[in-house]
């Protein structure tokens, strides 16, 4: 269940009123929310009554950690993007049809909008680094019965052991965004967290990018996909031992800031080197007094304990009110992203009649676009925040600047992004218009970039303003949004071919404009 308390601590300074008040005509509708955000206020308030450092570990750790968690990522985008040039040669290995292969796509999906709910909610009882170690492990064995079933099987048996292998890969994949988020959301203060999440997200999505063609490489490079899974299983090995050795516990429930010394599954397989000599690391070099102040806040924190029906908090959250919107945001943005990349293969060989290569090159500047996305919306995120701070007078490195009650979060997170919203809307419009026009390929593909740069832009800036105004448990509020964003992701792309059927111009022109013209013809005959 979703953690509760009974009592408020404020800190000098901050509203009279509970940190967690919500206006009286939503009292009654989210009364677990607010008892979702108690924790929260007490930890914040109890932080800030020792000034203690939000978080220990030091700069060059925070980076290093940006970049393996990127890579880390790249095990639940890589694994889709890959795939797709591999359908034909799947159906005619396995001897199935084009339709048997889609059904591998489906079963990846489900899982993917599943699975997050059930390890997530784990992640934030339990701590991160267990979960995501076993996660991964389990990705590294399925990966590996891929290659010993395409090395032994083939027919049904290869394709029953594809399904099967492909949803344990869903399995071990999916949960790593909303760990990642969490795991951000325990080391970096709210004001600067766009620093962490726009680098991390623009490194996994730049490697995607060229999923595709490093999937499509490989299976022609050596006719077949078995040296496809060779190369996931290599990444994943490699992403295995790197969290083994390297990845530490943050789970602010189990280390405090990071100043508490780990134990068992919790602690790296090696101890890091330290790199300050100030205590901004954690580990015996850490001052006294910070880990006697983690020691002291987790002895008055609630304590998380999992129980298996938590995996329906993620389920939860999506029904709260202030959730809704922000949902549909993160949803409604993916999902005009996600349907651009599954239209691209239809328009463009309908109605541009490109070939397969030319194809896979146009889903380039689509995947560039929602790296750049990544990127600009870290950036926007500090700065937006940072502005708002200075028109209230408040410190943004304090942690108390945004639990006041009057706080304006939302506007802080998502300050300026309704133009983004209109340019998106725009450059859906003049895409339609382009490719109804056959105007020269260029220019949906331009207008494609925008589109998947800008959606992206509001993903990932709704995304955050969920996690912080859900912020005790952050691994299960990012599961919620993937469940809404993969769930709208599916419908979208499931009405895609009817919707290309009827409208989008074919070999006779669009079906009404057709019948038209017939009925015009067969006038003029009388």
């Amino acid at each position: 269940m979703l953690p509760s308390s009974s009592s408020h601590q404020q800190s000098p300074g901050m509203d009279s009123r509970p940190l967690t008040a919500i206006p009286t005509p939503l009292a009654v509708a989210i009364a677990d929310r607010e008892k979702l955000g108690q924790n929260e206020a007490i930890h914040v308030a109890q932080e800030a009554s020792r000034d203690q450092k939000y978080s220990v570990f030091s700069q060059v750790m925070r980076k290093y950690l940006t970049y393996l968690l990127g890579l880390i990522l790249t095990l639940s985008t890589l694994t889709a993007t890959i795939y797709f040039p591999l359908i034909p040669m799947l159906s005619a290995e396995l001897g199935v049809s084009i339709q048997a292969i889609n059904l591998t796509v489906t079963v990846y999906v489900v899982v993917q909008a599943a699975s997050p709910a059930f390890f997530a909610s784990l992640a934030d009882a339990v701590g991160r680094r267990p979960v995501l170690l076993g996660l991964i492990a389990l990705y590294t064995v399925a990966t590996l019965g891929l290659i010993l079933s395409f090395t032994f099987s083939t027919g049904r048996n290869g394709y029953n052991a594809l399904v099967a292998l492909r949803a344990l890969q869903s399995l071990g994949g999916s949960t790593m965004p909303p760990l990642a988020y969490g795991l951000t959301y325990d080391i970096v203060p709210v004001a600067e967290r766009g620093s962490m999440l726009g680098p991390m997200l623009a490194f996994c999505n730049g490697i995607s990018a060229v999923g595709p063609m490093i999937g499509g490489g490989i299976a022609l490079g050596t006719g077949g996909v078995l040296w496809v899974w060779v190369a996931l299983l290599v990444v994943a090995a490699v992403c295995l031992l790197l969290t083994g050795f390297t990845l530490p516990e943050t789970a602010r429930n189990v280390v405090g800031n990071g100043s508490l010394p780990a134990s068992g599954v919790w602690r790296t397989w090696v101890s890091l080197p330290k790199a300050s000599k100030d205590g901004e690391d954690r580990g015996s070099d850490t001052p006294q007094s910070q880990a006697q102040a983690s020691q002291d806040y987790l002895s008055q924190k609630p304590v998380l304990e999992w129980q298996p029906l938590q995996a329906l908090d993620s389920f939860r959250i999506i029904f709260y009110p202030e959730a809704a919107a922000v949902l549909w945001m993160i949803a409604s943005s993916y999902s005009v992203y996600y349907t651009f990349q599954v239209a691209i293969p239809v328009v463009f060989s309908e109605v541009y009649e490109y070939n397969e290569l030319q194809i896979g090159l146009v889903l380039l500047p689509g995947l560039a676009g929602m790296t750049l996305g990544g990127i600009l919306a870290g950036k926007l995120l500090d700065r937006n925040f940072a502005t708002i701070a200075r028109k209230l007078n408040l410190d943004i490195s304090s942690k108390t600047a945004h639990a006041s009650s009057h706080f304006p979060l939302e506007v802080a997170r998502y300050r300026g992004c309704e133009w983004f919203l209109l340019f998106m809307a725009a450059c859906v419009v003049g895409y339609g218009w382009a490719v109804k026009l056959h105007v020269h390929a260029a220019v949906p593909i331009v207008l494609q970039f925008f589109i998947c740069a800008a959606s992206t832009l509001l993903s990932h800036t709704a995304s955050a303003l969920l996690v912080d105004t859900f912020a005790e448990r952050p691994s299960t509020t990012y599961a919620s949004a993937q469940i809404a964003r993969c769930g709208l992701s599916a419908l979208s792309s499931a009405l895609l071919q009817p919707l290309v059927e009827a409208i989008v111009s074919r070999t006779k022109g669009v079906g009404w404009r057709q019948r038209r013209r017939e009925h015009i013809r067969a006038n003029d005959s009388l």
